[in-house]
């Protein structure tokens, strides 16, 4: 099973019940599958996925080679990845289609590269995984003057993830979890006292808490700090 943002412990901690077990109610499946909706809903919020354990993946996700000036006949390229970390592209699973002038030529099944920066001479690509850029050598200028179908240069399907949940993450998990469970009236999971919220208020007390946790933080509509390209299509005279 994938690892979670959040574990079934840290919801009932959070919750101040007994830790939920095959016979509670809700039951331990129950629980892990508010969990897992708790994350897909960050996930979709946050437009990112926040453990290498469960990552997203984005399918030919069209670009348009940047040129790099270089001191060699040929210039380099550059592609800046929407999504970043990327995790290691391998044959069958990851595809780099690059326009050659004439095709599309898919780099991981027919060239050599590397994702590390210390061993990247000799290669035709290489690969900045936590910046989601990746570098093509000997990029032959022409080609971004081609006739490229569409403009589109490259397509790359990759697959992206933070390697480890950041603390925020993880407590706005346990709050979208723990408001499933709290809205259930039924679960008598909480007792509720004269001094109390009732289950309703909670639940909607939590949902807020996350949704302010993700917002404070700026993760909500990727406005955290984002990999971008510099200079516009065809660009020259750019640093690698």
């Amino acid at each position: 099973m994938a690892t979670h943002y959040c574990s079934k412990d840290d919801v009932s901690a959070f919750l101040q019940v007994s830790n939920f077990t095959g016979d509670t109610t809700p039951n331990t499946d129950a629980v892990e599958a508010f969990i897992n909706m708790a994350e897909e809903r960050i996930d979709q919020l946050t437009d990112h996925a926040w453990h290498s354990s469960r990552p997203n993946t984005v399918t030919e996700e069209r670009g348009r080679i940047q040129r790099v000036t270089t001191n060699s006949v040929n210039d380099r390229g550059r592609i800046q990845l929407r999504h970043y970390p990327i995790l290691d592209m391998v044959d069958g699973t990851d595809k780099l289609h690059i326009w050659d002038g004439g095709n599309y030529v898919e780099y991981i099944n027919s060239k050599t590269g590397d994702d590390t920066i210390t061993n990247i001479t000799g290669k035709d690509y290489w690969i900045d995984k936590e910046r989601g850029t990746i570098y093509l050598n000997s990029y032959n200028q022409f080609n971004l003057l081609s006739d490229a179908p569409s403009g589109v240069t490259a397509y790359v399907t990759y697959r992206y993830a933070t390697a480890t949940t950041p603390a925020d993450i993880k407590q706005a998990t346990i709050y979208f979890a723990s408001a499933m469970i709290a809205m259930n009236d039924d679960l008598n999971l909480m007792q509720e006292g004269d001094d109390s919220m009732d289950n309703s208020t909670k639940s909607q007390r939590f949902e807020e808490m996350a949704m302010k946790l993700l917002k404070d933080n700026r993760r909500l509509g990727r406005t955290m700090p984002t990999a971008r390209a510099i200079g516009g299509f065809g660009a020259r005279g750019v640093l690698p």
